[in-house]
C-alpha cells in the first residue's frame, strides 16, 4: 500500500471522524438519556473519537520531517487523552448513565462531583488534551505542512476542551478542534506523495 493511500484513508477517518463528533455529541443532550436516539448519538460520537484516533498518525508521520520530537510528543499525548475518553464516556454513557439518569439523577450528578477517582481520572485526561493539543498544534504551526490556521484551531480547541470538561464550554471549543483535524483530513485527503523536507537550521 502506497505512501499516499495511508495519508489519504488517515485524511478520510479525520474528516468523518470529525464530523461524527461534531454532530453527535450535541445531538445526544437533545434527548432523554434513556431514549434510542440518546444512545444513538453517543455511538456517533464516540465512533467518530474512534475514527480520529485512526487518523491521529497520518498527521504525525506526514510533517514528522519538520515536526520533530514536539509533534511526536504532542501526538501521543493526544492519542491518549483520546483513548482515555472514549473508553470513559462510551462505556458510562452506553450503560450505566442511562439508566441512572431516569432513576436516580442525584446518585448520577454525585458520580462527577463526589467522587475523588473521577477527578483525578478527568484532571489526568484533561492534561493530555490540554498539553498534547497545544504542543500538536504547535508543532503544525511551525511545520509548515498543514494550514497552519488548523494548527491554532487545533490548539484553541482542545487547550479549551482540556479546561473545562463535561459542560456547554466543552461542546463549543471541542467543535473548533475538531474543524482543525478536519482541516488537517482533508489536507491529508488532497496532499501528493511529495516527500517533506527537513527544516534546515538557521
Amino acid at each position: 500500500m502506497s505512501s499516499v493511500t495511508l495519508y489519504r484513508a488517515s485524511g478520510l477517518a479525520l474528516l468523518l471522524g470529525a464530523a461524527l463528533v461534531i454532530i453527535g455529541l450535541p445531538m445526544s443532550f437533545f434527548f432523554t438519556p434513556d431514549s434510542p436516539l440518546a444512545l444513538a448519538m453517543i455511538g456517533v460520537w464516540t465512533g467518530g473519537v474512534v475514527l480520529v484516533q485512526l487518523g491521529l498518525p497520518g498527521i504525525v508521520v506526514r510533517q514528522a520531517a519538520r515536526a520533530g520530537w514536539l509533534g511526536a510528543v504532542g501526538f501521543l499525548l493526544l492519542f491518549s487523552g483520546g483513548f482515555l475518553l472514549a473508553s470513559f464516556f462510551a462505556v458510562l454513557d452506553l450503560t450505566v448513565f442511562p439508566w441512572l439518569d431516569v432513576r436516580a439523577p442525584l446518585l448520577s450528578f454525585q458520580f462527577f462531583t463526589a467522587n475523588s477517582a473521577v477527578h483525578v481520572y478527568l484532571a489526568v485526561v484533561s492534561a493530555l488534551f490540554g498539553v498534547g493539543g497545544v504542543l500538536l498544534g504547535i508543532a503544525t504551526m511551525r511545520a509548515g505542512v498543514f494550514p497552519r490556521w488548523a494548527g491554532l484551531l487545533l490548539i484553541v480547541g482542545l487547550v479549551s476542551l482540556g479546561a473545562a470538561f463535561v459542560n456547554v464550554l466543552l461542546i463549543v471549543t471541542l467543535v473548533f478542534g475538531m474543524i482543525g483535524l478536519g482541516w488537517i483530513g482533508y489536507a491529508l485527503v488532497t496532499s501528493n506523495d511529495e516527500a517533506i523536507p527537513q527544516r534546515v537550521a538557521a
